[in-house]
């Protein structure tokens, strides 16, 4: 298996690539450090609206023409926005790569935001937005997050709210393009059938454009807060995360969590599913999750039944939750760590994943991380660590988000009745 190749050129842009000189196509594209955590209150939305913005015309080329290159030659171009990256990439056959290469730069470097197309791109977003309002198990993890850091731009919903996305014009795009899409805050990468030393050759063709500047990233440690919300409707389910204060991307438990997140609810054999689903029949759905950040990170556990089953499912929720913190056997141990290495060595054989994984990587760790470390750290990890680190996220107050008929008194009830606040 290659090694990913760093370079770092000499207007600031980053450019790593991992040769797979075996697959027909080539996965590409820039990850750049801005999303919705660099935002104020007062422009909440924009990264997201920007990176909507950057496919709806250049100087050179119109909307429709931008799709029609990519896809004539049977490619795709894709975009999203995070709490703190903003990623545009492509797929395409390794013949057509260099195209993909220039499609994606102009876009970039050369918008124009049209007014026409300002305007139907913001009305297309204010649908998103209603979507995911109309979409319970989309929504209420923007409440939980609302939650977990409440008044604060991490807690803020990505796509915004529909007064401030109604407000962006095209001038506030603009000055914000300038001030985050920079030469020093761009890493551009590649996977697949490519060549890192060509690709260098064509930098200076493509990637020149970028404005130099010493862009101010967005480092900012926030506050978790825990807390509880009800969002009360008239649904079948009432859909509930129970969450607490995880951990930050550059932890020296990162691996220890993702082990802990694995046995608790990551998968069919987890206590979770067995508990909830197999044994009890009181959800389809219930899993684990973990979101980390540069200085912060949460923890969660997601699951949906009906009103009359709430309190029951979060007394087994509750309940599994003490359990791993002192009861922890070695075949769960071993079966999680296969599990997570098997993830990680099938991620491998995707260039997309392998492409999104080593450029935000690059942009976290300032490098790419090889497998074999990540493996080793998976490997380290002992039942003591898991069960120290269980003991430390689940004394940490707990944020509860609860979406449907119920409130979140009887989760509130659960925790407290097993000590957790």
């Amino acid at each position: 298996m290659s090694k990913a190749i760093l370079t770092q050129l000499n207007n600031g842009i980053r450019v790593v690539t991992k040769s797979m000189e075996s697959f027909e196509s080539v996965a590409l594209g820039y990850w750049i450090e801005v999303g919705s955590v660099c935002e104020k209150e007062s422009n909440c939305g924009i990264s997201h609206f920007l990176e909507h913005m950057a496919f709806k015309g250049t100087m050179s080329r119109s909307a429709k023409q931008i799709t029609e290159e990519i896809e004539s030659v049977g490619g795709y171009l894709n975009a999203y926005t995070s709490k703190e990256t903003t990623a545009f990439h492509a797929k395409i056959l390794k013949k057509d790569k260099q195209l993909a290469v220039e499609i994606l730069s102009d876009i970039l470097q050369n918008p124009t935001f049209p007014t026409e197309e300002l305007e139907k791109e913001r009305g297309v977003i204010i649908q998103e937005i209603l979507q995911t309002y109309d979409t319970p198990d989309d929504v209420i993890f923007d409440h939980f997050q609302n939650v977990a850091f409440a008044n604060q731009s991490l807690g803020r919903p990505i796509a915004g709210t529909i007064e401030i996305v109604s407000q962006i014009n095209a001038q506030n795009l603009f000055d914000y393009r300038s001030r985050y899409y920079n030469a020093d805050n761009i890493i551009f990468g590649a996977v697949g059938d490519v060549n890192h030393d060509e690709l260098l050759r064509n930098a200076e063709q493509y990637f020149s454009k970028f404005k130099i500047d010493d862009t101010s990233v967005h480092d900012e440690q926030y506050d978790y807060r825990g807390g509880v919300y009800s969002d009360i409707r008239e649904l079948e389910q009432t859909h509930v995360i129970i969450g607490f204060n995880g951990l930050p991307s550059l932890s020296e438990d990162y691996y220890t969590l993702a082990i802990l997140s694995s046995i608790l609810g990551g998968g069919m054999s987890s206590r979770l599913f067995q508990e909830i689903r197999e044994k009890r029949g009181l959800a389809y759905s219930v899993y684990s999750f973990t979101s980390s950040y540069k200085k912060n990170g949460l923890f969660g556990i997601y699951a949906a039944t009906t009103a009359d089953k709430l309190a029951e499912l979060s007394s087994v929720v509750s309940c599994e939750l003490m359990k791993m913190c002192d009861n922890v056997s070695q075949k769960e141990l071993e079966r999680t760590k296969a599990q997570l290495h098997s993830g990680l060595l099938m991620s491998s054989e995707s260039n997309s994943a392998s492409c999104e994984r080593i450029a935000n990587q690059t942009l976290i760790f300032k490098h790419p991380i090889e497998f074999r470390e990540i493996l080793q750290k998976i490997d380290d990890t002992t039942i003591t660590d898991v069960q120290k680190l269980a003991s430390k996220i689940f004394s940490s107050a707990a944020a509860v988000a609860t979406v449907g008929k119920n409130d979140a008194s009887c989760v509130i009830q659960a925790l407290r009745s097993r000590g957790i606040q």
